[in-house]
């Protein structure tokens, strides 16, 4: 099974809540995954990740480096960025910017939000932004 495959899997399974039939690795990131939804896409420390998942760091770390590929930290990191993709393409850039929606998602610097930004996705986080009004540009000339 592929990563993503198994990501998706998992994700689906903290969602539902239910345990049966889970791995106790599956749980690991079931756990982790439910602890970081409540915190909006803000990552918690190391710490609090152990904890929430109750295991130690080390058992963490190896859990994620089977399960994804990567360390817990990276996978956050993306996974943030991700969503802050989500919303970029989502919000109206009358009333939104970029830097008021990296502080909502945990980060102070917005240059360095933007730069980290465009090495995952290829684009800076403006263009995703201003992607939205070109489109409703482009449909009102029709």
């Amino acid at each position: 099974m592929s990563k993503r495959a198994n990501f998706q899997r998992v994700l689906a399974a903290s969602r539902r809540g239910d345990g049966a039939h889970r791995t106790s690795r599956d749980d690991v990131i079931a756990r982790v995954l439910r602890f970081v939804d409540r915190h909006d896409g803000r990552v918690p420390d190391m710490a609090a990740l152990c904890e929430a998942a109750g295991v130690s760091e080390r058992t963490l770390r190896s859990v994620f480096k089977k399960t994804f590929g990567i360390a817990p930290n990276r996978y956050l990191r993306v996974r943030r960025l991700e969503m802050i993709r989500a919303t970029l393409a989502a919000a109206d850039p009358r009333s939104q910017t970029v830097s008021g929606i990296a502080r909502r998602f945990g980060y102070s610097d917005a240059g360095r939000m933007a730069a980290e930004y465009r090495a995952l996705f290829g684009e800076y986080p403006s263009v995703t932004l201003g992607r939205r009004a070109a489109e409703r540009a482009e449909r009102s000339a029709l």
